[in-house]
């Protein structure tokens, strides 16, 4: 009987034992890890960014575009020597053929060059006049040794101003001079600066 009270108590003994063992163990925290909590609390806070996606910018992507775009498009550095040749041969022919028409007394083919009204000015005031009636005035205004001293191009706009001198001097002409302004216009007589021909549309006297 003695001994079965031993066996009893040494028992319960072991039981406390392994349950306070137990216990020690599934209360034992893990040893926290410095900043973890910080890290995991910024984790939450922070929004993950979303990438943004961009147009596909791959070499085979974009290559094929640019060459077209090069190909399809004039250059217009290789058009601008080629317009300014062309402007220039322009310029050079009408100097050839005012000094071909002012090197006779009679200014032949006047004509062509007169816009279909034309605006003078003189000492004696100003008018206009149609193409008739300008080459009229010139030819009664006109003499030999008549000259082209100057051909002034303008920056700005299309004109030309072709400066004479050697007309005779006479009542509107004091000085001998007679310049004349040239613009582009088209067969119908409208200003077109672009493919336009150059008319002699004001004539002045002094």
């Amino acid at each position: 009987m003695r001994e079965r009270r031993w066996r009893c108590l040494v028992y319960a003994v072991c039981v406390a034992i392994s349950g306070a063992g137990c216990s020690t163990l599934l209360s034992a925290e893990a040893t926290p890890v410095p900043g973890a909590a910080a890290t995991l609390t910024r984790s939450v806070r922070t929004p993950i960014p979303t990438p943004v996606r961009t147009p596909d910018a791959s070499p085979a992507a974009s290559a094929v575009p640019s060459r077209v775009a090069i190909a399809g498009s004039p250059s217009p550095v290789a058009a601008a020597p080629s317009q300014a040749a062309n402007d220039a041969a322009d310029v050079a022919q009408v100097q050839r053929r005012m000094e071909q028409i002012v090197g006779s007394p009679g200014l032949p083919d006047i004509e062509s060059l007169l816009l279909d009204h034309v605006s003078f000015s003189t000492s004696a005031g100003g008018s206009v006049m149609d193409n008739t009636q300008a080459a009229a005035w010139l030819r009664d205004h006109a003499g030999a040794g008549i000259k082209v001293t100057r051909l002034e191009r303008d920056t700005q706009t299309p004109l030309l101003q072709v400066l004479t001198d050697g007309w005779p001097i006479g009542d509107p002409i004091q000085q001998g001079h007679v310049s004349f302004s040239l613009r582009r216009y088209d067969a119908s007589g409208r200003p077109d600066e672009d493919v336009g021909e150059w008319k002699i549309d004001v004539i002045e006297a002094d």
